[in-house]
């Protein structure tokens, strides 16, 4: 028995060294400490300072100023857009040719003072400028500030039943008519009563309405002498009329100077296409190439209808001119000229009426 417990205590012993041993193996190693990084010392860096007051800072060179933009010089054709356009876009039409002037122009019109009208009969066009309020009656042209010109035919005494432009200092009237047949059974698109039976009004038709009636003489004599004393417009010029001058707006008719060279350098570049025989013309097939749009008109004069007078026929009948306030008509070297060209005067047209 001595024996059996001291086995036992022996063996007793050694489990507790092993178990020992064991503990003492699974534990971590003591962490070694990190060596200190040297810190990097600052570079000094030297600047050198610019004195501003030193005298060698006049042999700079001087800063280089920012150039003024050049303008863009403004074409002709803004101006005069139907140099531009095709033969069948100015005698053409849009599909609204059976519809009432009194819808077609319900909205109403500009202001009666936005501009001012100038057609000169020796030059054959018509220029339209934004008008001065000078307090008078009719205003004045702001000759620096055109709107439109236009290639026209003014009234010819030396045809059948025609007579004279009348010169004068007018107020547009209330009536216009779309599509107009006359007494003598020729019609136009586009009547805007000048005054008396005076109209502006497009190139001719047999028979209204009719697209295929055009009379082609009377777009071939735009520019010259032609009419019966209306004046006569392509048909983009006479729409651009209609639906921009209201009745009040100032219209002087002047009988111009061959001399104007001012007013023949915008003749020269009134250059239209030529016609073309036979063509088909159909209602709303025609290009709108123009630089405006209808529903871009502002309205401040509401519409009113009156019935249409017979247009003049070349019987005389016609209404005394208001006298004239020279104080408010322009000299005809006045015009502004976009151009230098010099063009011979308007000639006496060959055909037509």
């Amino acid at each position: 028995m001595p024996l059996g417990r001291h086995l036992m205590k022996t063996l007793l012993l050694a489990c507790l060294v092993i178990a020992a041993l064991f503990a003492l193996g699974c534990t971590s190693a003591p962490a070694v400490p990190a060596e200190p990084t040297p810190s990097l010392a600052p570079e000094v860096v030297n600047f050198e300072v610019l004195d501003l007051n030193a005298e060698d800072f006049g042999d700079m060179p001087a800063p280089t100023a920012t150039p003024e933009p050049t303008p863009t010089p403004i074409p002709f054709s803004y101006y005069a857009p139907t140099v531009n356009m095709t033969y069948e876009e100015l005698v053409g039409s849009t599909d609204d040719m059976s519809v009432k002037a009194r819808e077609l122009l319900k909205d109403g019109f500009p202001d009666p003072k936005t501009y001012y009208i100038i057609v000169d009969k020796q030059w054959q066009v018509v220029l339209v400028y934004l008008r001065i309020d000078d307090g008078t009656k009719l205003g004045k042209p702001d000759l620096t500030q055109p709107v439109r010109y236009m290639l026209c035919s003014t009234g010819n005494p030396n045809k059948e039943y025609g007579h004279e432009t009348t010169s004068g200092i007018w107020q547009i009237g209330v009536p216009k008519e779309r599509f107009y047949q006359f007494v003598n059974l020729e019609a136009a698109q586009y009547l805007t009563l000048i005054h008396s039976r005076t109209y502006f009004h497009s190139v001719l038709y047999d028979k209204a309405k009719d697209l295929r009636s055009l009379v082609k003489e009377s777009y071939d004599n735009l520019g010259t002498k032609a009419s019966h004393a209306c004046i006569r417009l392509t048909v983009p010029d006479a729409r651009w009329m209609w639906y921009n001058i209201g009745y009040g707006t100032t219209c002087e008719i002047r009988d111009g100077d061959p001399s104007d060279t001012v007013t023949g350098t915008i003749r020269a570049q009134l250059k239209l296409p030529p016609s073309i025989e036979g063509i088909k013309l159909t209602a709303g097939t025609a290009p709108w190439t123009d630089n405006w749009q209808i529903e871009d008109v502002l309205h401040v004069l509401p519409y009113k209808y009156q019935a249409a007078p017979l247009p003049d026929l070349g019987d005389g009948e016609e209404d005394t001119p208001p006298p004239i306030d020279t104080s408010t008509v322009p000299t005809v070297t006045d015009t502004p000229a976009p151009v230098t060209d010099t063009p011979p005067p308007a000639d006496t047209p060959s055909g037509g009426w």
